[in-house]
Formats: structure tokens, C-alpha cells, sequence
């Protein structure tokens, strides 16, 4: 396989590096308090396309077109899914902020961005029931088994620092994205050791 074709190790990095930087802004935003209310969920919103853009973009740059029917439909299923969870999000928060919500309707909102991340573990999994090759399906499930052991370690030395009072309450709301992350850095290290 030529250079041209096969990503190297170092544009992987610069890659994970990109996202990582890309990772941080709504951090920054959100403790800054530069921008409140409907500015900041613009924000928001421009910075989800714009990640998105990054990753699926970048992604398939670095894969250079060794991308099966299985991986397109999981790369359109999930692009959906996590379109539908901006939205959700985006408007859970302002019907949030307006306070007025009481009751069941309060949980209902609360709970909708949860749904379409739901759904992106549906997409996860028909994912790997419809990819056919076997190597593709091995180190996503190795990728994922590294995602679970990175949350589930976190979790529990943050939870234990939490009960002694040393730290603040874990966000739990981080869970997915934190998956999500050491998942998707574990996999160029999986197949580094198949090359």
C-alpha cells in the first residue's frame, strides 16, 4: 500500500489533535461566560456542524477511501443521529432556561437529548451486525471494550474522590462523550499493531 493511501502515525495525531482543540471551545465558552442565552446555543450549534465537519471530513481523508457500504451507512446513520441530538439539546436548553416547565413535562424535556443519543447506540450496533469483515468488526469491539474499561475507571476513582468530598459530583452527562473519545483514540492504536 502506497504512502498516499496509508494514514501515518502522525496524521493520526495531528487528527486526535485537531478534535481534542476542537474539543475544548465549548469548555472555554461555557466557563467564560462570554456569550448567555440564545448567543451562546448559536454557538453551540455552529460549533457541533463544525466539529462534525472535522471528524466525518478528516476521517475519511485518513481512511482514503477504504470505506465499506457498512461504514457509509453507520457514518449516515450516525451524521442523523447526532443532528437529531444537537437539535434536542439545543432546544432542551432554551426551554430550560425559560423555567416555566413543572411536572412531567419538565422530565420529558430534561430527558430528550438523552433519545437520539440512544439512538446512536442503535446505529453502533447495527454497525457491527452489518459490517462483514471480520479484522473491521474485531477492533471496533476491541475499541469499544477500551472505551468501557477508560469510562468505567474514570467513573469510579472520580465517584470515590466524590464520596470522600475531594471533588465535585461526576457529570454523568460526560459519560458518553468520554466512551465516545477513548473509543474512537483506541482504534488507530489497535490497528498500529496489525501494520
Amino acid at each position: 500500500m502506497s504512502d498516499a493511501v496509508k494514514p501515518t502515525w502522525p496524521r493520526w495525531a495531528l487528527f486526535f489533535a485537531g478534535a481534542a482543540a476542537l474539543s475544548a471551545i465549548p469548555f472555554g465558552l461555557a466557563f467564560s461566560h462570554a456569550l448567555k442565552g440564545a448567543a451562546m446555543l448559536v454557538a453551540m450549534g455552529v460549533w457541533f456542524v463544525a466539529y462534525m465537519a472535522y471528524v466525518f471530513v478528516g476521517s475519511s481523508r485518513l481512511k482514503a477511501g477504504r470505506i465499506g457500504p457498512a461504514m457509509r451507512r453507520y457514518r449516515r446513520r450516525l451524521a442523523g443521529a447526532m443532528l437529531a441530538y444537537c437539535v434536542a439539546l439545543m432546544g432542551s436548553l432554551a426551554l430550560l432556561r425559560g423555567g416555566a416547565l413543572t411536572g412531567p413535562l419538565l422530565w420529558i424535556v430534561a430527558a430528550a437529548p438523552a433519545i437520539p443519543i440512544l439512538g446512536v447506540l442503535v446505529v453502533m450496533g447495527l454497525y457491527l451486525k452489518e459490517e462483514p469483515d471480520e479484522f473491521e468488526r474485531a477492533v471496533h469491539v476491541e475499541a469499544m471494550l477500551w472505551g468501557l474499561g477508560v469510562v468505567l475507571a474514570l467513573t469510579t476513582v472520580w465517584g470515590f474522590l466524590s464520596n470522600a468530598q475531594v471533588v465535585p459530583a461526576p457529570p454523568l452527562f460526560l459519560v458518553f462523550p468520554l466512551f465516545c473519545l477513548a473509543w474512537g483514540v483506541s482504534q488507530p492504536l489497535i490497528r498500529r499493531r496489525y501494520q
